[in-house]
């Protein structure tokens, strides 16, 4: 029991508080907190350095999101982050080539333990993009089409 809850305070650290009272309140309230995410994450779109035509885009795109459908979704990722395995641990032992493609600053980031485990496997390529990015493929999308053009060419 010691060792679950010590689990899950490291996992908790790595999701905004935020996150994890929306995830706990959709158990009571339904979809109406994923509605309120869903909301939320519209509105941050007008931070992203991008046209204001992809915004729109985006923006729309978000809409169509399903508020029980999220809480669902929500709700199984928080679990699988409870689990007590490492995820790079994992991905490394799957044999299967990956590249992990992150930001240096604005997607959750990287625990030390987690790069070191990654820099380590044989077949990850982990590609760490410099600055401040919250959505890789609208803020650097030439960056991210060159790294899946070397994935796909490095695995054919």
């Amino acid at each position: 029991m010691v060792s679950t809850v010590r689990v899950r305070r490291s996992v908790d650290k790595d999701e905004p508080a935020f996150f994890r009272v929306i995830v706990r309140l959709g158990s009571v309230l339904g979809g109406v907190p994923a509605a309120v995410v869903a909301k939320g994450a519209a509105s941050m779109v007008k931070r992203i350095p991008v046209s204001a035509e992809r915004q729109a885009e985006l923006r729309q795109d978000l809409r169509k999101n399903v508020p029980r459908h999220m809480k669902h979704a929500l709700y199984e990722y928080v679990r699988w982050l409870h689990r007590n395995e490492r995820p790079a641990q994992r991905l490394c032992q799957s044999g299967v080539p990956a590249w992990i493609v992150h930001a240096e600053k604005g997607d959750g980031g990287l625990t030390d333990d987690e790069r070191r485990t990654l820099e380590a496997c044989p077949h990850a390529h982990l590609v760490t993009i410099p600055g401040h990015v919250f959505l890789l493929p609208n803020e650097v999308p030439a960056r991210v089409a060159d790294i899946i053009l070397e994935a796909v060419s490095n695995t054919g």
